[in-house]
């Protein structure tokens, strides 16, 4: 009698059309993406499967290596710059008009608002497009390859957005539209009024869409790790508060219960060695710490392999899917694993004293957090003269988790000396544009009393709606640039966001300088109506700091980057990129450290999967070494997950040593 092995709801639901993965970065998105998109395009030969990648590094051409996907399967890597170009060339005419309809500013004002706050859209451009294909039924089924959390998130609320920015450009219309019919006795809707409810059906479709559960399902994809699944709960808890359908969850690298010993011909199950029976262990306590995480999904497992998951390793992914019964974690809890030491080889020289801002950056997943949070404890007890800040920059934070204790969106105490944050960047914007309007609408009723600007008033009052997406961020890293400043700390220890999305950070500084100073040209053409003198002063405010924060960064002796990667092909390709993008950005980098490598082991040991991943990491640490020779690199072994200043204290003890400086730069 045939058992039928159960499969996940991703794999098994015939109507499905929009497919998104999506977690911490690192988790292994990537790979569950590219191999549920191949064999939804095997299942489904005479529909188009489309594998779409809106992470700004992206990787799904180096997961699929030499793989030849079968016909129907398309891959497209969603490149930012030239889905802005698109949108562009498709809306600029539309767009331009819009502006020149009636309203108290003239063309030339709009016209540049609406240019400027183009860049930065890629989750708009993405988004978009999305919503156009799903419309005219281009592709059977969309698997989306998502940015890592924080950012995942806004492509996912991208139509609260959307709909803003579309009520920004139908008060620009909503002038000549009323004359049109008052004086005209013209009812009917003109182009530009189909153009924009196209945009807005478009945008209630994929809204729509994105609750369906028939049709769109979020696999959140995570690490039996503590930070990895304290990201998914909260991944989980927004996307159950905007009612995105969730039915699976794959946990990726789960050590196996028994492993292979002996060569191929006389392969045998064999006990863990320690090494694996610690991580096994370890796992199975995140895990049951974490037992009411999938309520309301089925949890599966995906087991470590000895091998990357890489071309034709992709093919039978899904048939290592083990279901986990998460509840069976929950009590009693497993034996306390043997601990594993801290191991690093080759440690950095401590940063020089006179650096200002050290930026730790790298793909999501690799262990920025714990080595940003470490360096800032190690550096505190090296110099507790210093005052340090510790500030995260990724939507998706996890300060709090690698400390132990909170961190707010204000700086606050972690011990004498040392200070933590966490900035809220979209609520920190959200105060701003609601400042905006209070006193835009007490200048307002001041200085025009009964006199009726009912269309002008609600175009003034959604300015700030046409801001570039980014400025909340920029204005992130402007407070830490404010807390250098006035000498409130002497370095900031920075937790960047992952590699795509740090770079589209550290260049949108240019583009908001240039919004800046439109919306100065603005205030300044039409001082006489708009006296507006708080937002003034805190936009002037912000401008200078853009502008130091620009120097700041280009500045070898302030500022230095050290970047985090780990002994994988995919994670050495996105570093190489980053680190090449940082070198067009003329930011320095001085080091490298390789985390989360396989502890050394007992020579004796006979363990098949330990001796299979220590010989692909040595493998990738040559290449390393090839491709970042000018750099000094770190080795750090995987261990017990540093947690709490005592912990942070240990790691960042053994990962630095005492020097002057951190040598030359590349």
């Amino acid at each position: 009698m045939s058992t039928t092995l159960p499969v996940p709801g991703f794999l098994d639901e015939p109507g499905l059309v929009l497919l998104f993965f999506g977690g911490k970065g690192g988790v292994g998105k990537t790979t569950c993406a590219t191999a549920a998109a191949l064999a939804l395009a095997r299942q489904r030969p005479a529909q188009a499967v489309l594998l779409l990648s809106t992470d700004p590094a992206h990787s799904v051409d180096d997961a699929l290596a030499d793989l030849e996907p079968p016909g129907n399967f398309e891959v497209l890597e969603l490149d930012a710059e030239a889905s802005l170009e698109a949108f562009r060339r498709r809306y600029r005419d539309n767009l331009q008009e819009i502006s020149r309809r009636g309203t108290l500013l003239d063309d030339a004002d709009v016209d540049a608002l609406l240019e400027v706050a183009l860049p930065g859209m890629d989750e708009l451009a993405a988004y978009l497009e999305i919503a156009a294909w799903i419309e005219h039924r281009r592709y059977g089924c969309i698997v989306v390859d998502t940015a890592p959390t924080g950012h995942a998130l806004r492509l996912l609320t991208m139509p609260a957005l959307v709909q803003r920015w579309l009520r920004a450009l139908d008060a620009l219309l909503a002038k000549h539209r009323y004359l049109r019919q008052r004086f005209g006795g013209d009812m009917a809707q003109d182009h530009l009024d189909a153009f924009l409810l196209g945009l807005e059906r478009s945008r209630r479709t994929l809204a729509e869409l994105l609750q369906d559960r028939q049709r769109c399902r979020f696999v959140p994809v995570t690490l039996a790790e503590q930070m990895s699944l304290a990201e998914t709960d909260d991944l989980l808890r927004t996307l159950r508060e905007h009612q995105v359908p969730v039915t699976d969850i794959v946990v990726n690298r789960v050590y196996p219960s028994s492993v292979c010993a002996g060569t191929a011909a006389t392969a045998a199950t064999a006990e863990l060695c320690a090494v694996c029976l610690a991580e096994r262990r370890r796992q199975l306590a995140a895990l049951s710490a974490q037992g009411e995480l999938c309520r309301g999904a089925r949890t599966w497992g995906l087991p470590l392999l000895p091998d990357e998951p890489r071309g034709g390793h992709l093919t039978g992914l899904w048939r290592r899917l083990e279901m986990l019964d998460m509840l069976a974690y929950r009590a009693p809890p497993p034996p306390a694993p043997p601990a594993l030491p801290v191991h690093v080889e080759q440690p950095l020289p401590l940063p020089p004293a006179g650096l200002r801002v050290l930026i730790l950056a790298g793909k999501g997943g690799v262990g920025k957090t714990t080595l940003a949070c470490a360096t800032a404890v190690h550096l505190n007890r090296q110099r507790p003269r210093q005052r340090i800040l510790l500030f995260s920059t990724d939507p998706a934070h996890s300060l709090a988790d690698a400390l132990g204790q909170p961190v707010g969106p204000e700086p606050g105490s972690v011990c004498p000396g040392l200070d933590a944050q966490e900035v809220d960047a979209e609520s920190a914007f959200g105060a701003i544009r609601d400042a905006y309007r209070d006193e835009l609408a007490q200048m307002l009723d001041r200085h025009l009393g009964n006199f009726d600007i009912t269309f002008d008033r609600d175009v003034m009052e959604r300015l700030l709606d046409l801001a570039p997406p980014g400025l909340d961020e920029v204005m992130a890293l402007t407070a830490a640039m404010e807390h250098l400043d006035g000498d409130r700390y002497d370095v900031i220890v920075l937790d960047a966001a992952p590699s795509g999305h740090l770079l589209r950070l550290l260049e949108l500084p240019e583009l908001i300088a240039e919004w800046l100073r439109l919306f100065f040209e603005l205030l300044l053409k039409y001082r006489k109506v708009l006296r507006m003198p708080r937002l003034s002063e805190r936009l002037v405010a912000l401008s200078r700091s853009v502008k130091r924060l620009r120097a700041l960064l280009a500045d070898p002796h302030r500022t230095r980057v050290q970047l985090v990667t780990v002994a994988t092909w995919l994670g050495l390709a996105e570093t190489a990129d980053l680190a090449a993008g940082l070198a067009d950005l003329s930011i320095p980098v001085s080091a490298l450290a390789i985390n989360q490598l396989t502890p050394p082991g007992d020579p004796a040991c006979n363990c098949a999967l330990c001796r299979r991943l220590r010989e692909r990491e040595a493998a990738r640490i040559r290449d390393a070494e090839r491709r970042f020779e000018r750099m000094q690199r770190v080795r750090v072994y995987r261990q017990q997950e540093p947690r709490g200043l005592a912990a942070l204290a240990e790691l960042g003890a053994s990962f630095y040593r005492e020097a002057a400086d951190m040598g030359g730069t590349s």
